[in-house]
C-alpha cells in the first residue's frame, strides 16, 4: 500500500461526502473542491506534469464556476408562509459516510477479484489486508464511494446547487472507476474528463440562473395585488 495514494483516496472520499451531505452551500463547495482537486493524483503512475496541471486546473475551474454561480446568481425568495428549504443530504453525513465505507469495501473486493483473474495473477499473500490496497483498488474504492453518494443527489436533489454538485461528484467517481479498472487513461481521455467536468459546471450555472429567475417571477406574481373592475385594489388582498 502506498500511504500517499491512500491519503489522496481518503481526501477524495471525505470531500465527496462533505460536498453531498453539507447543509450549507459553502461547506458543500469546499468538499467539492477537495474531491475534484485531489482526484487527479489518484493514479499510478502519476501523469506527467502538464497533464496533471491540466486536470487540477480544470477541476479547480469547475468548482469555481459553481461557486461563482451560487454567489452571483439571484436568490430564491421564500414563499409566504413557507419554511426555508434546508440543503444537504436528508440522510446526514453519518449515513453518507457509511454508504461510502460500504462502497469502498465493494471497490477493493472488485479490484482484488480483477487482479486474481488477470493473466499475471495476484502476488498478494493471503490475509494481507493492506496488500489489497493497490493503486487500482484505491481508485476503484474512492470512485465507487463518489458514485454512491453522488447518485441520489444528482437525480433527486431539491435544487440546482445540489444537483450540480452531485453530478460533478458522480462524474468524477466514474472517471476514477475507469482508472481503477482499466489503468491510467491517455492524455486525450484526460482532456475529455476535464471537458466533461467543465460542461457540467457550466450547465449547473445555467440551471442556477434559471432557478433564481423562476423564483423571482413567482414571488413577484404572488406579491402583486389584484385589481377590482374599477381599477382599485381588491380589499381582500390587503
Amino acid at each position: 500500500m502506498n500511504p500517499i495514494l491512500a491519503g489522496v483516496a481518503l481526501a477524495v472520499t471525505v470531500g465527496a461526502v462533505l460536498a453531498i451531505s453539507a447543509r450549507e452551500s459553502r461547506a458543500g463547495l469546499v468538499g467539492l473542491a477537495i474531491a475534484l482537486a485531489a482526484a487527479p493524483f489518484l493514479a499510478a503512475p502519476i501523469p506527467n506534469v502538464s497533464t496533471l496541471a491540466m486536470r487540477v486546473i480544470g477541476a479547480a475551474l469547475a468548482a469555481y464556476l459553481v461557486r461563482a454561480a451560487v454567489a452571483t446568481g439571484p436568490g430564491l425568495p421564500a414563499r409566504p408562509g413557507s419554511e426555508p428549504t434546508r440543503g444537504g443530504s436528508q440522510l446526514g453525513w453519518p449515513a453518507e459516510g457509511l454508504l461510502a465505507i460500504a462502497a469502498w469495501i465493494v471497490g477493493v473486493a472488485v479490484s482484488a477479484r480483477l487482479e486474481v483473474l488477470s493473466p499475471a495473477g495476484s502476488g498478494t499473500p493471503p490475509g494481507d489486508v493492506f496488500g489489497l490496497l493497490t493503486p487500482e483498488a484505491l481508485a476503484t474504492g474512492a470512485g465507487l464511494a463518489s458514485i454512491v453518494v453522488g447518485l441520489v443527489a444528482t437525480f433527486a436533489a431539491r435544487g440546482a446547487v445540489r444537483t450540480t454538485i452531485g453530478a460533478l461528484i458522480l462524474s468524477q467517481g466514474l472517471l476514477l472507476v475507469r482508472i481503477g479498472v482499466a489503468g491510467a487513461p491517455s492524455d486525450l481521455e484526460q482532456l475529455a474528463g476535464v471537458a466533461l467536468l467543465l460542461a457540467i459546471a457550466i450547465a449547473g450555472g445555467v440551471l442556477l440562473g434559471a432557478e433564481g429567475q423562476r423564483g423571482a417571477d413567482d414571488s413577484g406574481t404572488e406579491a402583486s395585488p389584484r385589481l377590482s373592475g374599477s381599477g382599485r385594489v381588491d380589499p381582500g388582498d390587503r
